[in-house]
């Protein structure tokens, strides 16, 4: 079984100013049968438009889109045997919560006994248990968005595609539903595209990332190969690294002080939380800046041929006056917030 398989895809649209552009530009990649994959960009890369592409609601300017080995040109939307879930889940307002999850299984018309058994099963699965007579509009926002999972979900689609489900919800709630949405995909061991610009909750979803930029694939690798070896500085810099040591103009104090040796050819990238305040840290920087964050003190540092840094304060040492801007600060590296990248 291939699976979903991309190659070469380029994808154009017409501007506001009816100029031709490029969403997409030839963009090649496969997601094996029930694999997960998020594509994980900044607005613009391209994200959604692929997603539209592989659904068919976009037309190829080049390339081919083909599930199992077989070319999906000229196969309509509702022939490809995918499903569809966007960012604000589109209930019908008319059908109660059961007949919003049994509506694909109506099309596929699938006896009544079937149906009421695959609602339930699903409800059950999304943590909704007993809402299937329920008015939709009594429904909060991540409620509604466990309906259009089960919705999406119920018909056993070949291919989930999902554009941004969560980004309508509060932090607090997307954290928690990705976590709900992985296991739901897992469990059903449903193949999917799950297309976000928030790092943690590609990182909390999906088997693969697949970084986008300006219309082209950067780098695809399981989330933790993807954090500790990104493949470019323009990956690294997406993914929330905020200083970069060239290593041949670092001096010997620095290279020691992130651990690396003359050998190493490139550079060095810090993430936040890869200095950590330390009395016998080997690396001095003055403190720009302190603020409270998720229950942690984090520090703006401006350290000397590194630049500035973010330097997370552990619980038992945040003794304020210490950590004032303009105070010296001893700080020690987290060789797992570092990345070396290649030359």
């Amino acid at each position: 079984m291939a699976g979903l398989e991309v190659r070469d895809v380029v994808v154009h649209y017409v501007d506001d100013d009816g100029r031709t552009a490029t969403a997409v530009d030839g963009l090649s990649l496969d997601v094996a049968p029930g694999e997960v994959v998020a594509l994980l960009g900044p607005s613009g890369s391209g994200k959604s438009s692929l997603l539209r592409a592989v659904a068919g609601l976009e037309p190829l300017s080049a390339g081919s889109v083909a599930w199992d080995g077989h070319d999906l040109a000229g196969v309509p939307v509702h022939r490809r045997g995918f499903g569809l879930m966007f960012q604000d889940g589109q209930l019908f307002p008319h059908r109660d919560v059961g007949a919003n999850v049994a509506f694909g299984l109506e099309m596929q018309r699938a006896p009544r006994e079937v149906r009421r058994a695959r609602v339930a099963e699903l409800l059950e699965l999304v943590g909704l248990p007993g809402f299937a007579d329920r008015d939709v509009a009594t429904l909060s926002g991540g409620e509604r968005q466990r309906v259009a999972l089960a919705r999406s979900l119920a018909p056993r689609p070949r291919l989930l595609l999902l554009d941004e489900p969560l980004s309508a919800l509060d932090r607090a709630l997307r954290e928690r539903l990705a976590g709900e949405v992985r296991e739901a995909l897992t469990s059903t061991g449903t193949t999917a595209v799950f297309v976000t610009h928030d790092h943690d909750e590609a990182y909390a979803v999906a088997d693969r990332i697949a970084v986008m930029d300006l219309g082209r694939l950067l780098q695809v690798d399981p989330p933790a190969d993807l954090w500790h070896r990104p493949a470019s500085r323009r990956v690294a810099e997406f993914l929330g690294y905020q200083a970069f040591v060239e290593v041949g103009r670092a001096s010997v104090a620095v290279r020691e002080a992130v651990g690396v040796g003359v050998d190493v050819e490139g550079c060095v990238a810090l993430g936040p939380g890869s200095l950590v305040p330390d009395d016998d840290g080997a690396v001095v920087g003055t403190v720009v800046a302190a603020g409270f964050r998720r229950g942690v003190t984090e520090l703006d540092v401006d350290v000397p041929e590194v630049g500035r840094v973010t330097a997370v304060v552990p619980a038992t040492r945040a003794d304020g006056d210490a950590h004032r801007p303009g105070a010296q600060v001893r700080l020690r590296v987290e060789p797992a917030a570092v990345a070396v990248l290649p030359e």
